[in-house]
């Protein structure tokens, strides 16, 4: 592997670290002020690229000498824009409706797919070779993340259940009412799974292909650059859908009762103090500004296998973060998926071609 390989190797590795620790930083403090998801895209999209524009005017617009002219064709332009709401807008709305739909195990399970999905992808329109061992590294790889990430969960569960288990008594009171719907609810819950698995599926198919456009049509561009215009065009977008609900919906807000105090709707950002901001805001320099600009980098450097399945570490480093973070120490079966996951990347870093 030649030095900007090992340096993009580093970078895809370093990446979602950045992610986590992102995470972790601002938990909870969007949902406790009830923001939604889509205004914490809204937010941390338009913010970051803030931060993308300053940087690009200070580092430069181009990279390996590439001029601007050329790299900055209609063409590459407006693939970047889709490719920023195929994988930012779309995606993330059909993830966070699986999430809902199936709950985290199944789409867990489902993300998993993402690197060979890539490895496929990658073969089949990219045209970059993948060696026989590297599919073994793919494979512990991702067993190792999926240990991790479902070892979480289970935690998450089993920690749940107590909590679950003190209002027992209280939800048995209501227990004829609740019966009463279940058939209409199991006639739904196919139809609930079916769209949840496709969504879980789509979105795996779209992170792809976005990341697929942004090595088509990036190349000379800066990884500033490019984040600038997928996250700009994006947060644009976002912004300009939050602004034509809110004067749509200005009327109604006008005719409600004196003194009735609505929920904060989905598409504004919620109200928060200055310390939750702050934490936000820190959240979004590692989450959406750190983060994709290595991401972005690594791609241009190394396989796009490679660089979707580093970048699919994160559970791994947040398994890691939440020791020092929130006293939560490893479980051996956890700390036995870091084994296997840290095999895999060393065999799929050697082995990559």
């Amino acid at each position: 592997m030649d030095s900007n390989g090992t340096l993009g190797v580093i970078a895809a590795t370093v990446a979602p670290f950045f992610m986590a620790l992102g995470f972790i930083i601002w938990e909870k403090t969007w949902t406790v002020h009830k923001g939604s998801a889509f205004a914490l895209n809204m937010f941390k999209c338009n913010l970051a690229s803030l931060g993308f524009l300053v940087i690009s005017f200070i580092l430069g617009w181009t990279s390996n000498g590439s001029k601007v002219d050329e790299a900055f064709s209609v063409e590459s332009v407006l693939f970047l824009v889709l490719s920023g709401f195929i994988g930012i807008i779309v995606g993330d709305l059909a993830w966070l409706e699986a999430l809902r739909l199936l709950g985290a195990t199944k789409v867990l399970v489902i993300d998993s797919a993402k690197p060979f999905t890539a490895a496929i992808m990658g073969r089949l329109i990219l045209n970059e070779p993948i060696h026989n061992l590297a599919w073994l590294g793919l494979v512990l790889t991702i067993t190792g993340i999926l240990v991790v990430s479902l070892e979480r969960e289970r935690q998450d569960d089993h920690n749940k259940s107590n909590t679950d288990d003190s209002n027992n008594n209280k939800d048995e009171e209501g227990g004829t009412e609740e019966i009463s719907g279940l058939p209409l609810m199991s006639e739904r819950k196919s139809w609930w799974h079916f769209r949840g698995y496709i969504l879980a599926i789509g979105n795996v198919v779209l992170d792809t292909y976005g990341s697929i456009l942004t090595k088509q049509f990036g190349q000379g561009m800066s990884t500033w650059a490019i984040s600038l215009i997928r996250f700009g065009s994006s947060g644009i977008c976002m912004i300009i859908v939050s602004m034509a609900l809110r004067i749509s919906l200005r009327k109604k807000e006008e005719e409600a009762e004196p003194g009735h105090e609505s929920e904060n709707p989905w598409y504004l950002l919620p109200q928060m103090n200055i310390q939750a901001w702050s934490r936000i805001c820190l959240g979004v320099l590692f989450v959406t500004f750190i983060c994709p600009a290595l991401s972005n980098y690594a791609l241009f450097q190394i396989t796009l296998a490679l660089a979707l399945t580093l970048g699919s570490i994160t559970p791994l480093y947040a398994l890691i973060l939440e020791w020092p973070f929130h006293g939560k120490q490893p479980t051996l079966c956890a700390t036995m998926g870091v084994m296997f996951a840290i095999v895999g990347v060393v065999v799929l870093s050697i082995w990559q071609k």
